[in-house]
């Protein structure tokens, strides 16, 4: 073997050297993303999407609470239209889907629980 080809300790420490700076800037933009995050949430408990239907392949039509108020908009790829905003006692109230007795959901759920009826 040639002396060229032989790896220095001097090198492997470099090396390792420059290997731990790259983490530990990368564990430092981990951190700071997260805090970030953690305070854009913590302002943000204020505005949250309440429910949501398709439309279509690329519409939809999202209630969204804004402290007191509730905005319908309008979402497309394009734009997003506020259609009307309710407030006070016109705001709805989440509503819980029950399925009909005889309804495909119903027998589903039926059959997941082991109980089937022929």
């Amino acid at each position: 073997m040639r002396q060229n080809d032989i790896i220095s300790g001097s090198d492997f420490a470099s090396w390792a050297i420059g290997l731990l700076v790259v983490l530990i800037i990368f564990a430092i933009c981990v951190w700071a993303i997260k805090q970030l995050q953690s305070a854009t949430q913590i302002s943000g408990n204020r505005l949250h999407v309440v429910d949501g239907l398709s439309l279509g392949m690329r519409e939809k039509l999202v209630l969204v609470q804004a402290g007191k108020k509730q905005l319908i908009l309008g979402v497309t790829p394009s734009r997003i239209e506020m259609l009307h905003v309710l407030e006070g006692e016109d705001c709805l109230n989440k509503i819980t889907f029950e399925p009909a007795e005889n309804s495909f959901a119903a027998k589903l759920k039926q059959v997941m629980k082991g109980k089937v009826d022929a």
